[in-house]
């Protein structure tokens, strides 16, 4: 960094920290290879009004980025009406897995292709996510008019992806990554070169062969004062990139951690969690910044470790890719000193001050006629 950087010319003295990225990808849930869990009618309802669901559990319990499958095997009890039973058996399946996180998605599968089917994926798996495959054109059009969400099952091969990419093209889906994942079927042995550009294009997060799928989010650069107050403001700013094909779909949360750099004085008492108030749901790809003042707690003076993660709701850590090995999900960034010295400026940092040059884009004024 030459002498006349910004950064040399700072108005409060900061610490920028950057991370490498690692050459692989973290593995987390909801990325990646995906295994079917398929299952037949006629084994979870042997006889009517007898279920043995708790197969489902089983069978989830053996594999990674679970996608549930119920084969519409007709069982021996069934003589008519098989579309209404099977809608029935839909929502028993339904109201039995609830939201269970363990479940990556569930395909949408029929007898009759009937709207009545389709509803009893649509209101029983309202938590989960539901697919719904590229070719069904009827279901994806009842589904888009009636603005409910959903997944993208992509079956495709180095002979028919010219096909797929008409699909989309046709039914308007180029958008749907955006807040559902497309999972790539590939029908073919091997992923082939045509397949291989073209998932890039279309965002596919999941796969049923081992790609490098989804999302891919690493640290690139974190800036913060040397040092703040107890009780003070921390002002920080994030640069995230997801290198990745698609964005996060589960709601998740970003976390500071401040803890005592000296491991001798540590304890929960003086261990101190934030959490960050980023929307991150409108996260996507590419880069992503944050800027933040923190409001921090009564802290007694010394210098801290501060480390940064992202957990989804139920606290479960996203790995990130960072050669940091993070600790319960936190990775440490660097330290800061803290004191009591009043620094009421710092709560009013993003008003006047941008680090390393930051400034808000704004449109050209037009100028005035004299």
């Amino acid at each position: 960094m030459g002498i006349y950087s910004l950064e040399n010319y700072e108005k409060y003295k900061t610490k920028t920290i950057r991370l490498k990225p690692e050459s692989k990808a973290p593995s987390n849930f909801g990325t990646g290879q995906i295994h079917y869990v398929k299952l037949p009618w006629a084994s979870l309802e042997p006889h009517r009004g007898e279920f043995n669901l708790e197969l489902i559990n089983r069978e989830m319990e053996n594999v990674k980025n679970p996608i549930l499958v119920l084969i519409p095997d007709i069982p021996l009890w069934v003589d008519n009406h098989k579309s209404d039973s099977f809608t029935s058996f839909i929502r028993r399946v339904g109201s039995f897995i609830g939201g269970d996180r363990k479940l990556v998605g569930v395909v949408i599968s029929t007898i009759n292709n009937s709207q009545a089917e389709w509803d009893g994926y649509i209101e029983s798996f309202d938590k989960t996510t539901i697919f719904a495959d590229l070719d069904n054109k009827e279901l994806i059009s009842y589904l888009k008019d009636n603005n409910k969400d959903f997944g993208l099952l992509v079956k495709c091969n180095e002979k028919n992806w010219i096909e797929c990419c008409e699909g989309f093209a046709k039914q308007n889906l180029q958008h749907v990554w955006k807040k559902n994942p497309v999972l790539i079927h590939i029908t073919d042995d091997v992923c082939g070169p045509n397949i291989s550009r073209e998932i890039y294009r279309w965002h596919g997060g999941l796969s049923n062969k081992q790609l490098d799928l989804g999302y891919n989010v690493t640290i690139r650069r974190v800036t913060y004062p040397e040092a703040v107050s107890s009780k003070g403001a921390l002002p920080i700013r994030l640069w995230l990139v997801n290198m990745g094909t698609a964005r996060i779909y589960q709601p998740f949360i970003i976390k500071l951690l401040i803890k005592p750099q000296d491991l001798q004085l540590y304890s929960e008492k003086n261990s101190y969690e934030l959490t960050l108030k980023g929307s991150t749901e409108s996260w996507s790809v590419g880069d992503i910044t944050h800027n933040e003042v923190l409001q921090l707690p009564d802290i007694e003076s010394g210098v801290y470790t501060i480390s940064i993660g992202l957990f989804l709701l139920d606290n479960t850590p996203i790995q990130l890719n960072n050669e940091n090995t993070p600790l319960n999900g936190f990775y440490q960034i660097g330290t800061v000193c803290i004191d009591d010295k009043k620094r009421n400026e710092l709560f009013n940092i993003w008003d006047t001050y941008y680090p390393e040059g930051y400034y808000p884009l704004e449109d050209p004024q037009v100028p005035e006629e004299e």
